[in-house]
């Protein structure tokens, strides 16, 4: 009977919190299912995290929601670990390089772009290098990624890459829950 009085609550909480975040939530880990056409450059496996804020930053309460990612990704002959800030817009600017003359519009100045956020209930990450004053008009390489879950609960990541030299690329991947 006290076990049941338990279950009921965190089934209350659980339900609430989902309920009041609306977002999908990734955390778990994930074996990719189909992918037409995957090289060693497709993980094999995911293993996400994905913690709910419960508290702003002067611990006072708010509305759940996901703050950040922490996706490991397991190829066949590595592991690389990314963490990614959901709803954080940024970019470094690596400084300013002369192509020859001092200032003016021959000058190459390196930008790293990043973008996470929310579309619904996808969520988009997107990572960019950029060398010129605008994205054509120099050297820049772009990284996509659409995350969201089916009706079956499998996960499919879009992925997108596209850049000055290279054909753009878009790959679906599908990952069920292990």
């Amino acid at each position: 009977m006290r076990h049941t009085g338990w279950l009921s609550i965190l089934s209350m909480l659980v339900a609430a919190t989902v309920a009041a975040q609306g977002k999908p939530d990734f955390s778990g880990r994930w074996v990719l299912a189909a992918s037409p056409g995957a090289g060693p450059n497709v993980a094999r496996s995911l293993t996400v995290r994905q913690p709910i804020v419960r508290t702003n930053v002067y611990g006072a309460p708010m509305d759940p929601l996901f703050g950040e990612l922490t996706v490991e990704r397991q190829f066949v002959s590595a592991v690389r670990t990314d963490i990614y800030q959901i709803g954080v817009t940024g970019g470094r600017v690596g400084g300013v390089v002369p192509t020859g003359r001092g200032t003016g519009p021959d000058m190459n100045i390196p930008e790293d772009r990043f973008s996470v956020r929310w579309e619904g209930n996808r969520l988009v990450i997107e990572t960019g290098n950029y060398s010129g004053p605008t994205r054509e008009a120099g050297p820049y390489t772009e990284h996509v990624e659409v995350w969201q879950l089916d009706a079956r609960g499998m996960l499919i990541l879009s992925v997108t890459d596209r850049g000055s030299g290279i054909e753009s690329t878009t790959k679906t991947l599908t990952y069920r829950k292990n």
